[in-house]
């Protein structure tokens, strides 16, 4: 017999979703974490990064109060406590993932590197090299994946920072260079910017943020350069140097023959994210795999069907959320009886990036709808947050929402939303894409005056406004001639 009914390679946010939810149904359970646990979310992710985003937001208020009207003594700005505040959040939030704290939620916790012996079986290696071996009738993979670091010229050997090892930092640098300018990038560089860094952002594509519609990171982009962020747009790095406790890059810009060169304190590489696949042996267990990930069928199995496999370590994209869902579908399988497995749900992923202002997206974007569709069947709505009164009394006009549909029927197919608390607005369109709600049932629902919300019912206004009333109109005049 095995020694566990389940057995979860993983700390993060799937496996705690299984491994909780499995033992809360009475399966014996055993929870292997390699480092932290909590995973990347807690530990080097979403809450240190968001905590660090509120200091940072909290400063940059403070600069920006006369615009408020209101007249304050220049502040003594000491921002190294941001840093210790952020790492006070994680530890809070990470006792309710700690062993003791599993154990009693009925979860068996083995801290090690784990690796397949066979498809049942895996040696569980600790830091002091001690091995374990265990066998469960099911395994669940959520190892997670780590910082993609590309082979810069010199970077080897440079005491460069990743997501993971930044906020280990005691104090603010004075000076910081960021490789990469997608969402981490983005975030961070923004964040350590408003709390005192003098940041340079190095990026290989035209613009910031390549995944977002391109109205979105004009926006954000010039938002960046308006609170002093150097943008090396279209630009590589050809050599990293570290002298006398300082980063000295060597930047080729394109269309420009000289080299640019850069010396700061801190260096930050933020070029995405690879899945933790190399050490888990998976070719004993007969798994499937690529440098790309674990692939899975419609239930989250692996190529051996009670090996299963859920996050980051299936592949791009890398979101918390989608792990969770991913996990709570897995999860069913395995305490149900077996015709009532579960299914992947391929509802559409909102995605936020948390700069200020944020962007939030679902769907399809427009350039994706329009290689999809014959351009007159699609109607594609633009409210800009300028028009939106709670923006105006907050002082937030910067943005808009953008809603891309399918003409007639008034289905939505994506948004895009980038304004002051963009993530909380998207909620709705996501709702309406997953119950098939068009747009024009939004715009028949009463929202709270003044509320952000309401740029949502004023773009779905448009759908009468812009397409069914001008086409009447058309039709009408036809018809009397």
């Amino acid at each position: 017999m095995p020694d566990y009914s389940l057995i979860v390679i993983g700390a993060g946010a799937g496996g705690l979703v299984v491994a909780i939810g499995a033992a809360r149904a009475g399966k014996k359970v055993l929870l292997i974490e390699k480092g932290h646990y909590g995973g990347d979310c807690t530990n080097f992710g979403c809450i240190p990064s968001k905590s660090l985003i509120a200091s940072a937001h909290h400063a940059h208020s403070v600069h920006q109060n006369e615009q408020y009207g209101v007249v304050l003594p220049s502040p003594i700005f000491q921002a190294q406590k941001t840093l210790e505040r952020v790492r006070g959040i994680v530890s809070q939030i990470r006792t309710h993932e700690e062993p003791d704290a599993l154990r009693q939620k009925g979860v068996e916790t083995l801290t090690g590197l784990a690796s397949f012996v066979d498809d049942h079986t895996l040696s569980v290696r600790d830091a002091q090299g001690q091995e374990r071996r265990v066998t469960g009738d099911n395994i669940v993979i959520a190892a997670g994946s780590h910082p993609f670091v590309p082979p810069l010229n010199g970077l080897q050997g440079t005491p460069f920072l990743t997501n993971e090892t930044i906020f280990d930092l005691k104090e603010v640098p004075k000076t910081l260079a960021v490789l990469g300018a997608g969402p981490i990038g983005s975030e961070l560089g923004q964040a350590f910017q408003r709390l005192g860094s003098q940041v340079t952002m190095i990026h290989r594509k035209e613009r910031i943020l390549d995944r977002e519609d391109p109205e979105a990171q004009k926006v954000v982009q010039e938002q960046f350069k308006k609170e002093g962020i150097t943008l090396c747009l279209s630009s590589e790095i050809q050599q990293v140097r570290y002298e006398n406790g300082h980063f000295i890059l060597s930047i080729k810009q394109a269309n420009d023959s000289q080299l640019k060169t850069v010396e700061v304190e801190q260096f930050l590489i933020s070029t995405g994210r690879k899945p933790n696949v190399s050490d888990l042996n998976l070719a004993a267990a007969g798994i499937h795999y690529s440098e790309k990930g674990i692939p899975v069928d419609a239930y989250g199995r692996t190529t051996v069907p009670h090996i299963w496999a859920v996050g980051d370590i299936i592949g791009s994209p890398f979101f918390t959320h989608l792990a969770e869902h991913q996990a709570r579908a897995v999860l069913t399988s395995l305490i149900m009886p077996s015709f009532l497995k579960k299914k992947w749900d391929k509802q559409p992923v909102p995605r936020v990036t948390f700069t200020d202002p944020e962007i939030a997206s679902v769907g399809l974007s427009e350039k994706e709808a329009l290689n999809l569709y014959p351009a007159n069947s699609l109607a594609i709505y633009f409210h800009p947050m300028s028009a939106v009164d709670r923006a105006i009394t907050a002082g937030r006009t910067e943005g808009f929402v953008k809603i891309i549909t399918k003409k007639w029927s008034g289905q939505i197919l994506g948004a895009t939303i980038v304004s002051d608390r963009a993530g909380e607005l998207l909620g709705q369109i996501s709702i309406a894409m997953y119950a098939r709600l068009p747009l024009r049932k939004i715009a028949n629902v009463i929202f709270p005056y003044p509320t952000y919300s309401l740029a949502i019912r004023q773009t779905a206004d448009q759908w009468l406004t812009k397409t069914i009333i001008p086409s009447l109109r058309n039709l009408f005049k036809r018809s009397s001639k």
